[in-house]
């Protein structure tokens, strides 16, 4: 019942379609897992199920990065806007003051490579 009453994010029409300007590789993927571990993991928990430590239960459905339901309607760029600019209900950071541009983007590749297809 929680799905219903979590606000949605608005992402602004470009930022949404926005390309990972990095090439999706190996050490893409390395580097996006080590800051994911950095910054992610603690709320999104070690496998992207929504589990960690500091995960808010009531919104542990929408913190479940490998759903492939809502892979399909996260493309990169929305996933790179979510983690840069953060929103405050249901409260996610914005790493926009702690990350490189580059190492968000890397994050997106990694959290990407998380869902089930």
């Amino acid at each position: 019942s929680g799905a219903q009453t979590t606000p949605r994010w608005t992402i602004p029409q470009g930022a949404a379609e926005e390309k990972n300007p990095l090439p999706v590789n190996a050490a893409t993927l390395a580097g996006g897992r080590k800051f994911y571990e950095q910054k992610c993991q603690n709320c999104h928990g070690p496998q992207g199920k929504g589990d960690g430590p500091d995960a808010d239960k009531k919104y542990a459905e929408t913190m479940d990065l490998t759903a492939a339901a809502r892979a399909a309607r996260n493309a990169d760029g929305q996933v790179f806007y979510k983690i840069w600019n953060g929103r405050l209900n249901p409260k996610m950071p914005a790493f926009s003051e702690q990350l490189t541009r580059e190492q968000a983007w890397a994050i997106v590749a990694y959290v990407q490579s998380l869902r089930q297809k």
